[in-house]
């Protein structure tokens, strides 16, 4: 069975939420506990789910929350929503672990985006993964300051739109190098601006800055 994609149409607001909405039930399937069959997770942002009941009439899923050892956390509505069999899901930890011991040609890869649309989306050092902007007006995220728990988590954030997002971490914890620790990245206004960061030492070190030498006008600023 390939991974489906949808999205959440209601949000979920506290850790212990079972149920919420989704756009499209194709693909989750109500499991068989004597047999086997149907069982099915859902991986939204960077949480994954054990689905325990779907409504295909209502679209309404019930889930276990927090498989896997990920937290279960929060989660805006619209964000990708991706269900498949648990061979399906191939964990970042072993793609990493094996990265790192062997010598190995990856023909392609594909990196699944968390879609951010709202006005103040929150992010933490937990957050890994790739996240891309896609709201209409500008996006004024923010950024928790990280904790020893998120150490070595990579996170990027890129802009679908043309407008000038911002990244706030509340301390000064961006090290942007040789300067001085910064507190706020604001984005250049066009599509394909954004940012890598990895956790290091309890700070959000810069690996990257992306289009940053486009044509279009402008760069990341950090202040």
């Amino acid at each position: 069975m390939a991974i489906n994609n949808t999205t959440l149409t209601t949000a979920i607001t506290t850790p212990g939420q079972t149920q919420f909405g989704v756009a499209s039930t194709t693909g989750i399937t109500i499991p068989n506990n004597q047999t086997g069959a149907g069982i099915t997770f859902l991986l939204v942002d960077q949480e994954y789910m054990a689905v325990t009941n779907v409504n295909t009439t209502t679209l309404v899923v019930t889930v276990l929350r927090g498989q896997f050892g990920t937290p279960a956390v929060t989660h805006l509505s619209g964000v990708l929503v991706q269900s498949g069999l648990p061979t399906d899901f191939s964990p970042i930890t072993e793609f990493v672990g094996s990265s790192i011991t062997v010598k190995q040609t990856e023909a392609s890869l594909n990196w699944p985006a968390t879609f951010l649309t709202g006005a103040a989306d929150p992010l933490t050092g937990a957050s890994a993964g790739l996240f891309v902007v896609k709201t209409a007006g500008v996006d004024a995220i923010t950024l928790a300051t990280p904790l020893a728990a998120h150490e070595g988590n990579v996170i990027m954030i890129f802009s679908d739109t043309a407008n000038a997002h911002t990244v706030t971490c509340p301390t000064t914890n961006f090290e942007v190098g040789a300067a001085a620790k910064k507190t706020v990245c604001t984005f250049p206004a066009f599509i394909g601006a954004g940012i890598t960061l990895r956790v290091c030492n309890l700070n959000y070190h810069v690996i990257g800055t992306g289009a940053s030498g486009s044509t279009n006008a402008g760069v990341v600023v950090w202040t």
